[in-house]
């Protein structure tokens, strides 16, 4: 006879997890825009892909000598990540902020993973034990909690950034460590075992960067209270506002972190290089507790030789990354213009963004009487409409209204997206429907 319960628990509880960033990815994949095929279809500004460089991509993988397959490629390799990869990568992260590194980074402080999602859930294996909780910036990334949680059990704790400026001085969506002692001590006294701080540095979906001050501050703060830091810098070669300084984890002697065994460092390259499709991510620590931690759970998570094999080649052509860089960041800033345009003609404001893929915008007079459900109703209307967006509530916020705009795409996609937005925004007055 049948069991009445043939999953587990564990999965019972994952599958009830609300992730609408997914579900608004499930929409757009059932009818995604396509210039010759589908000209009527769903363009996606939901998703943070960095679409704006996949022919600059496509154009250097298909190179001949990333197309070879060679006997090295078929045995097991270094569960670590291949020495080739971490050296390449030693000597990309080292410099891609415009900043040489004040040491050289050691490759064998580097452990790969088949992308950050898989490098943030082996960080929580390693630092938690099941229950535990890590603090993070709210808005942030809607991923994190699952990441997380799904196969570690560990929890998050939202620290609440404020969209207004406030009388103590905070500037809009500011980080403090005021903020941070409040909400540590929220959690302590609902039950929490705080853990660690979880920053994504530059931010998403805030598109602003960290300052080395700032940074600091946040570092000393999980000292004093014996925290582990764990920073994603999966946007850390994509500040494209030239007055904006990069304060990756990278451009700082280890000498200049308050607790150097406990800051911990993720990338990848999804974003940066616009391959997500291709997930590689690496973890670099100084603590070799930590190291050996994840190199417990690194067998789940292993990346195929020949995606290493490819990623070395690309972070070792140095020339060529001397035209990637700053014309991908050049695009950026040309998207992100486009989106702020528009924005200004609807009346919307928004964050302005220095980095990464998205612009942070405040629809609420567009969304009257914003909530969680409205702000549903209008990225549903704007699916109607042709054009897949992200509402703030994905983002785990708690002033609703928000909504990140995705800009990373082929200008005349980009173009075309726009005014699909002020069609939606125009007409958005009843409740609408999948």
């Amino acid at each position: 006879m049948a069991s009445e319960r043939d999953i587990s628990k564990r999965v019972e509880s994952c599958s009830s997890f609300e992730f609408q960033l997914r579900d608004i990815n499930t929409a757009y994949g059932r009818n995604k825009f396509d210039e010759n095929h589908n000209k009527e279809g769903i363009i996606n500004l939901a998703t943070a892909y960095n679409d704006a460089v996949r022919d600059l991509i496509t154009e250097k993988l298909n190179q001949p000598d990333f197309m070879t397959w060679d006997s090295t490629m078929l045995p097991y390799g270094d569960r670590n990540g291949s020495l080739r990869l971490r050296k390449a990568l030693s000597g990309f992260l080292s410099s891609c902020s415009g900043q040489k590194a004040p040491e050289t980074l050691d490759p064998d402080k580097f452990i790969v993973l088949n992308g950050v999602t898989s490098a943030l859930s082996a960080m929580a294996y390693v630092l938690c034990d099941k229950g535990d909780t890590i603090l993070t910036p709210a808005p942030m990334y809607g991923a994190i909690p699952r990441d997380l949680l799904f196969q570690y059990g560990a929890k998050t704790f939202p620290v609440y950034l404020s969209s207004k400026a406030e009388l103590d001085g905070r500037e809009p969506f500011e980080l403090t460590v005021p903020l941070l002692e409040s909400a540590l001590e929220k959690a302590k006294q609902e039950g929490h075992n705080v853990r660690a701080l979880f920053l994504v540095n530059p931010a998403n979906p805030n598109g602003t960067v960290y300052t080395k001050r700032q940074v600091l501050e946040y570092l000393t703060f999980c000292k004093r209270h014996d925290l582990h830091c764990v920073i994603d810098e999966i946007y850390a070669a994509s500040i494209f506002e030239e007055s904006v300084e990069s304060s990756s984890i990278f451009t700082w002697h280890s000498d200049e972190l308050p607790d150097k065994t406990k800051t911990h460092v993720i990338w990848g390259m999804a974003k940066d290089f616009g391959m997500p499709g291709c997930p590689l991510g690496v973890v670099y620590t100084l603590n070799p507790r930590v190291l050996a931690g994840l190199g417990l759970v690194i067998e789940f998570s292993q990346v195929p030789i020949f995606i290493q094999i490819a990623v070395a080649k690309l972070l070792e052509d140095k020339e060529w990354l001397k035209m990637y860089l700053p014309t991908h960041n050049k695009m950026l800033m040309e998207s992100a213009t486009i989106v702020m345009e528009t924005l200004k003609e609807l009346d919307v404001p928004f964050v302005k963004p220095s980095a990464g893929l998205f612009i942070w915008a405040d629809f609420r007079k567009i969304i009257r009487s914003a909530s969680k459900e409205s702000e549903k109703q209008f990225a549903i209307h704007c699916l109607n409409h042709g054009l897949a967006i992200a509402p703030g509530a994905a983002f785990y916020y708690n002033e609703f209204g928000w909504i990140r705009l995705v800009h990373a795409l082929p200008k005349y996609k980009l173009i075309k997206g726009m005014k699909r937005l002020k069609a939606a925004c125009a007409s958005f007055h009843t409740t609408s429907k999948l």
